[in-house]
């Protein structure tokens, strides 16, 4: 195949705003434009009015039927069937493209053209509601998961972006097609070791990062962080004091940080820089992401060995703590011995973040896709 001149890009939400999906699209996209490539990007998250309306009609009854679903109007058939209108009209529009991505395995091309199709997500919904929710599929969920399993054995490739999602669906689906690249982070602040050691070396600074989904992490760092007996602070990004209904006179709550706001955006990095240690010790996910790119800029973590991350970063590490399911006691010990680093420990734990994550960039990662297309 020579080399690939024009892509188009399917996203929900915009590609051009850092908001969208962890700023995912974004990254991807803009280090395509940076290796002289057309990207044409096509936004197809669902009509804003038909889910409101879906959310409280339909949604409400399925969930009185089972309060655990979480089937809402995106994986409904009437999005599926509005979706796929979008999908052709952008395909007909962008026809010169020689390749479709799709930032996502909920949606995908119809076989009624001759293009290459690329899927690209973190995890497909049978293995959130396996893995996350711990159940069994529900009837009113199987359509989705039929028409999902559809794309990603249709697909071309299908890249993953976590190697224990990615052995879920070599297990699931066509093998052949699967592939993780690696991780990837999403920072757009300049690197600057000098800056970052003379502000984390001073300081009493912790640092968590998860919205409402991750609000268990976030009271088990409140409850570990009022045990301290030092003059330490906590600060939250992605919550509220409203959201989390605890007050303390060294928690700092900032609620969702928009890297596309600029004021926000330097904010939400000075807080980084800053940090002594990210912390989030929830279930089963513990904001990897944001874990990742506070290692980047030299932040030691503290958080719970589940699999994607130990898959990652080993069973064992030398830039932090895991800590046991005994959260709060070990937690407030963890906390203490990070704080208590001498300065040499705390040095070495921070090289040893950035040394992790060092090759995770966005242009080595569209490197790798653009040549495994192009094998």
């Amino acid at each position: 195949m020579t080399a690939i001149k024009e892509i188009t890009v399917f996203s929900i939400g915009d590609a051009n705003e850092l908001s969208t999906w962890s700023n995912v699209p974004y990254f991807f996209t803009k280090n395509l434009d940076f290796k002289n490539i057309k990207v044409n990007r096509v936004n197809i998250k669902e009509n804003a009015i038909i889910n409101i309306l879906y959310k409280y009609t339909i949604y409400i009854l399925i969930k009185l039927i089972n309060k655990n679903s979480n089937h809402t109007y995106f994986r409904s058939g009437l999005n599926y069937f509005l979706t796929n209108r979008k999908i052709k009209k952008a395909i007909k529009e962008f026809n010169q493209s020689e390749i479709l991505i799709f930032l996502t395995y909920s949606f995908c091309a119809n076989k009624d053209h001759n293009k290459k199709v690329l899927l690209l997500g973190d995890w497909c919904y049978l293995y959130y509601i396996s893995k996350f929710l711990k159940r069994e599929p529900m009837w009113f969920e199987k359509n989705a998961l039929a028409r999902e399993k559809k794309h990603i054995n249709y697909a071309d490739y299908v890249i993953n972006l976590f190697p224990k999602s990615q052995e879920f669906n070599v297990k699931h689906f066509n093998s052949k097609k699967q592939f993780y690249l690696g991780h990837i982070i999403n920072g757009n602040y300049e690197l600057n070791h000098e800056e970052i050691i003379s502000k984390k070396l001073n300081s009493r600074k912790l640092l968590f990062i998860g919205n409402k989904k991750y609000m268990v992490g976030a009271l088990n760092l409140i409850k570990s962080f009022e045990k301290l007996n030092t003059n330490a602070e906590l600060h939250i990004i992605g919550l509220t004091k409203q959201d989390v209904g605890v007050h303390l006179p060294s928690l700092f709550y900032y609620g969702y940080l928009n890297k596309g706001i600029i004021l926000e955006n330097e904010l939400y990095y000075k807080l980084i820089i800053e940090a002594r240690v990210i912390v989030n010790t929830n279930p089963d996910w513990g904001s990897f992401s944001a874990i990742t790119e506070a290692m980047y800029y030299q932040t030691p973590v503290i958080t719970l060995p589940y699999p994607e991350f130990t898959k990652t970063y080993g069973t064992e590490i030398n830039f932090g703590f895991y800590v046991n399911e005994n959260v709060t006691d070990d937690l407030t010990s963890k906390l203490t011995n990070i704080l208590n680093d001498s300065k040499d420990e705390q040095l070495n734990k921070m090289k040893s973040a950035h040394n992790q994550v060092k090759n995770f960039s966005w242009s080595a990662y569209t490197n790798k896709v653009i040549n495994l297309i192009n094998e």
